[in-house]
């Protein structure tokens, strides 16, 4: 069986028994699948996982299929992990602060960069109270 669907199973308390039962597949048929990589599985193997754990079908993906995480910057198209900022001098701004922290061990995905926007474009009075705090009042 694949180590990561051995961790979910157990992580969840379930058995291939309990998927069996839950999905109406037999042990032997989920057996098999089980033992190759999730890119083969049929979406019946999926979904009765998802059957058994009451998760959703791509919760239980998310969480037994590891992805390799990729930096995608398309400086033409001024877009982050597929965000796009329209203002050139944002863009380069905000890429530069991710990309420091990228290079840092950080792994952002598309929310994590329109976060990034918000928090950017937004008013944040705790940011501003928490600055006047620590370095006082503009004289």
């Amino acid at each position: 069986m694949i180590s990561e669907v051995e961790k979910y199973m157990k992580s969840k308390g379930i058995s291939i028994s309990d998927v069996s039962k839950a999905s109406g597949i037999s042990v032997s048929t989920l057996s098999n699948a089980l033992n190759k990589p999730v890119t083969t599985w049929n979406i019946s193997i999926l979904n009765s996982l998802a059957a058994a754990t009451f998760d959703d079908p791509a919760k239980v993906l998310e969480e037994i299929q590891t992805r390799p995480f990729k930096y995608v910057v398309d400086e033409e198209k001024q877009t982050i992990q597929g965000f796009h900022i329209e203002n050139p001098q944002l863009f380069w701004t905000i890429e530069s602060a991710v990309h420091s922290s990228v290079m840092e061990g950080w792994q952002p995905t598309k929310a994590d960069i329109m976060d990034a926007y918000r928090v950017a474009t937004e008013y944040q009075p705790k940011i501003e109270s928490d600055f006047k705090r620590i370095f006082g009042e503009k004289s």
